[in-house]
């Protein structure tokens, strides 16, 4: 094929274009959302219910299905000498372990929350660490804090339903979920309206309110029992290790409970 030579005049335009394009700045992609405001925090108090396990048993009520094991350890706490395990065996399906005890009547429109919490591992779909709502988990209506593809699941969950209200759920996917550490789980639950706040090792990392048939206020009708272990949705065949989920120093109350001394990292076995 014979090319044709290009002519000055030809040349001159390309260089214009080349350089109007050099000068012409790349497309930028749009800039994240940004976080939500920090929920301010009112002062400190103390506890109006807790559990450390520092007397080597469990004294709250055990929920247990399954597979699913709960005891009392030394080999991995935060505080102390003891914690609690809860075990969910690699293949299980369907199983929980569960602690609860009945939320003292002042806390039945908001409680505020501490634990802190070690995660060997985690499959992708929903699992349940803790709640608060009716009586009667799993069928109960709740305020939970769960995970799902490594974030935090905060949702509101109608397990219980009526005539006038339908079962179902609304969910939030806010903030990474830490593995293989100890760290220190706060949370404000509210039912007017309903909302879940969470900080991580003191930093805030999920802000969420719930909406369910156009009604975003006394969706659970009030807290009357709290209950923290875990639950997973996955099917066996996802659980392929044995997972462990560790708890020490819980406490409810009516205003933010604060953090403990912060446990160095690798978590301490004694």
């Amino acid at each position: 094929m014979i090319k044709q030579p290009v002519s000055l005049a030809t040349l001159a335009v390309l260089a214009l274009v080349g350089s109007v394009l050099a000068q012409t700045p790349a497309p930028t992609q749009a800039p994240a959302a940004p976080p939500p405001a920090p929920v301010t925090r009112p002062p400190n108090g103390p506890p109006l219910l807790s559990e450390d396990f520092e007397s080597g048993a469990v004294n709250w009520a055990q929920i247990l299905s399954g597979a699913a094991t709960i005891k009392v350890v030394q080999n991995r706490v935060a505080h102390g000498r003891n914690a609690v395990e809860m075990h969910y065996p690699a293949g299980s399906r369907g199983a929980w372990a569960f602690i609860g005890a009945p939320v003292p009547d002042s806390l039945r429109d908001q409680l505020y929350g501490r634990a802190y919490v070690y995660i060997s591992g985690l499959p992708a779909a929903h699992s349940v660490l803790l709640l608060a709502g009716s009586h009667g988990f799993p069928i109960a209506d709740f305020l939970e804090i769960g995970t799902q593809n490594g974030l935090f699941q905060p949702s509101f969950q109608l397990n219980a339903p009526t005539p006038e209200r339908r079962r179902g759920e609304t969910v939030g996917h806010q903030g990474d979920v830490p593995l293989a550490r100890w760290f220190c789980l706060e949370w404000r639950f509210t039912d007017k309206p309903d909302q879940i706040v969470m900080w991580i090792d003191g930093k805030q990392v999920v802000d969420k309110s719930f909406t369910m048939n156009g009604v975003s206020s006394e969706l659970v009708r009030g807290f009357l029992e709290f209950d923290f272990g875990f639950r997973s949705w996955a099917q066996a065949a996802a659980i392929t290790g044995d997972i462990d989920v560790y708890y020490d120093d819980v406490a409810i109350g009516d205003k933010p409970i604060g953090q403990l001394t912060p446990v160095a990292a690798p978590a301490r076995p004694f």
